[in-house]
């Protein structure tokens, strides 16, 4: 029995002199406890000026569509072009049968050569007075008429070839090789894609918000790019379906992003917000439901949750009505409750500060 005794004395005395160097004195005597600090990002409150924007969808179109048509009429023997060549103004893009118009020109050709040598010995005897004025008169009528005829024949076989009318993109090739065609059956669509309309949508409680000349940017789903519209026209009818009016903006393409048929995305202001905002995801809620955030509390070296009265909601951000004042600040990164104690670290610089105790 004493040895039991005496080994539980040990026992006791080992934990009481473990225990006792847990605490810490200081040179007065004073206990100094250690208490465990979160590190915490905060903010500091300042009022912003916010857009609240909304998005419109649109489509893109061509600025400028030109049908290629012929100016004669004839069989195609050859194209040079297919649906996206891209083809510069003067470009050679397909050709017709010309044999029949060559003969045209062929004979009108001999028929002015025919009468060349008429007129010139009739302007000679005419000084000696050996044909009539009327004669004269005659032989010159004639050849103006085979002058016409030949300068019309040249143009009739020149029109055998078409050349594109502009710079663009071919969008559409409607002919083929051995086709017959004329001036009102197009062989191809050519659509000039360097400047490109928008056609917005717009719902008439939004009209007042296009102005032409102003700026409007754009996005294409799936890119990152911002393109930079200017507004053209206003329309005056309503769509009769979906009771919209027509906005065309105009873009500018020199590289050819933008392609015709394409969704893209308008993003315009529609009202101007002054505030205090806050990231949604800083803002919680206590055990009734409200929404609160944490503040990080100058005296005490804590964080306190701080109850809000919250507003419009911005993008990621939301508008603080009450229950936070300018220059406070709050926890932004940090899992912390209310009466932790803090360290905190400035979210716009680069060092740390212990909180005052």
């Amino acid at each position: 029995m004493s040895c039991g005794i005496k080994a539980v004395a040990g026992v006791m005395a080992v934990a009481f002199f473990v225990s006792g160097c847990s605490r810490s004195t200081d040179a007065g005597g004073k206990d100094e406890s250690v208490a465990a600090t979160t590190a915490v990002q905060v903010e500091t409150v300042v009022e912003e000026h916010i857009d609240e924007h909304r998005r419109i969808t649109g489509d893109v179109a061509a600025w400028d569509i030109v049908p290629l048509t012929f100016t004669v009429g004839g069989r195609i023997t050859k194209i040079f072009f297919e649906e996206g060549s891209r083809v510069k103004k003067g470009e050679l893009l397909a050709v017709l049968d010309s044999r029949d118009y060559k003969l045209m020109r062929d004979l009108a050709r001999a028929q002015v050569k025919a009468l060349d040598p008429h007129l010139k010995r009739a302007e000679k005897l005419m000084g000696e007075e050996a044909v009539t004025q009327a004669q004269m008169d005659e032989l010159l009528s004639k050849m103006d008429v085979a002058r016409i005829q030949k300068s019309q024949a040249e143009t009739q076989l020149a029109y055998a070839r078409l050349k594109s009318p502009a710079s663009g993109v071919v969008i559409k090739r409607m002919g083929a090789v051995g086709d017959m065609t004329d001036p009102s059956h197009p062989v191809g669509i050519l659509a000039d894609l360097k400047r490109v309309k928008v056609i917005l949508p717009v719902p008439q409680r939004d009209l007042h918000l296009f102005e032409e000349g102003e700026e409007v940017e754009i996005r294409a789903p799936g890119t990152d790019r911002v393109f930079i519209g200017k507004v053209f026209s206003v329309g005056y009818a309503a769509d009769p379906t979906t009771r919209t009016f027509p906005v065309i903006l105009e873009v500018s393409n020199e590289d050819l992003s933008l392609r015709a048929g394409m969704i893209v995305e308008a993003e315009i202001v529609v009202a101007v917000h002054d505030g205090i905002f806050i990231p949604l995801d800083v803002v919680s809620r206590d055990v009734d439901g409200s929404p609160v955030v944490m503040v990080a509390d100058s005296r005490t070296g804590t964080a306190q949750a701080r109850r809000l009265d919250l507003g419009l909601v911005l993008g990621e951000k939301v508008l603080v009505k009450s229950g936070l004042k300018r220059g406070e600040k709050y926890v932004l990164r940090g899992m912390v409750r209310s009466g932790d104690p803090i360290t905190i670290m400035e979210a716009a610089a680069a060092r740390v500060d212990r909180a005052p105790e």
